[in-house]
């Protein structure tokens, strides 16, 4: 399951196991720039964000960066309220995304190890 036209064949499909596993290629032009920038985002290491921001800036321009910095920030949130009301995933989605949720292995993770993980308050 992708938005929109994140891919439209096999051929332009990106690995999404990079979503897991920081050390494959998505597949996606400056996939390095955006996974560095959305992850100081998401593990709020903010000193570490305003390089990234800076590098992404030079490279993807003011406007893509802000735009990335958007969406990751976004779909942060509305999986963080999902999670937190207990909406599952609704049948048509769980069928359609339950091959990739194995191969990507998203299942394993735990907002309690991520909380533990990347808490800066200890």
């Amino acid at each position: 399951m992708l938005l929109r036209e994140s891919a439209q064949n096999e051929a332009t499909m990106p690995n999404l196991n990079a979503v897991t596993d920081d050390q494959s290629d998505a597949g996606v032009p400056n996939s390095q720039t955006l996974r560095q920038l959305s992850e100081s985002l998401i593990k709020g290491e903010w000193d570490t964000l305003a390089l990234e921001r800076e590098k992404a800036t030079a490279t993807l321009g003011l406007q893509q960066t802000t735009d990335v910095l958007t969406v990751a920030s976004a779909f942060n949130g509305i999986t963080r309220v999902a999670d937190s009301t207990g909406i599952p995933l609704d049948d048509t989605t769980a069928a359609a995304t339950d091959e990739m949720r194995k191969n990507t292995g998203i299942e394993q993770f735990e907002y309690q190890q991520k909380s533990s993980r990347y808490d800066s308050s200890g």
